[in-house]
């Protein structure tokens, strides 16, 4: 981050240096909009998800009352932030904090399709790491599989093209699932 980026910015700059002590100074001495997006619609709890800070996540959450659901209006929200890092145990830490596994991004994109399409630049085995973070999204009863993004792509189209078998599989099975579901008229009550 550059420095007048950091002067700007600078619970993001502490939680990109992964900094413990500067993100709770700043948290604590105010002057800083702990949901403050940057240029890109990043905010510093999103910063910490995509990183991997679960420490950060937490502290963020607890003592900045970051919601780990932001409120509408926000282009990115931190679930699909730490769902395209290819991070389940952040994931698991948003969804028992309240985030909602379907809410939108830009583009209408959810945390499921980012699990569906990891970024390149995520370290490790790409197939089990999306794997790893599709059963934990899709453990959360409320996920919907079915969901397109604006350019209509599903999270199951988006695991097909990257080859993800397992995560197919998975995709496909709560597609069922979700589809018998609807369908059932006792769902409904």
């Amino acid at each position: 981050m550059d420095d007048d980026r950091a002067r700007k910015l600078p619970l993001h700059a502490a939680v990109i240096a992964h900094d413990v002590a500067a993100v709770r100074s700043l948290l604590r001495t105010g002057g800083v909009d702990p949901n403050q997006e940057d240029e890109n619609g990043v905010t510093a709890l999103i910063e910490a998800c995509l990183a991997g800070y679960s420490d950060l996540v937490a502290v963020l959450i607890n003592e900045g009352e970051c919601p780990a659901q932001p409120a509408p209006g926000y282009r990115h929200t931190p679930i699909r932030g730490a769902a395209v890092a290819g991070r389940p145990g952040i994931i698991k830490m948003l969804l028992e904090a309240g985030a909602d596994p379907n809410a939108m991004s830009d583009g209408h994109r959810t945390a499921l399709m980012g699990s569906c399409f990891l970024r390149k630049t995520v370290e490790g085995d790409h197939a089990a790491i999306s794997a790893d973070c599709c059963r934990v999204l899709l453990a959360d009863g409320r996920t919907d599989p079915t969901v397109a993004n604006s350019f209509g792509e599903t999270a199951l189209d988006l695991a097909k093209v990257r080859g993800y078998k397992e995560s197919i599989g998975l995709v496909e099975e709560a597609v069922a699932l979700y589809g018998r579901k609807r369908s059932d008229p006792r769902s409904s009550s």
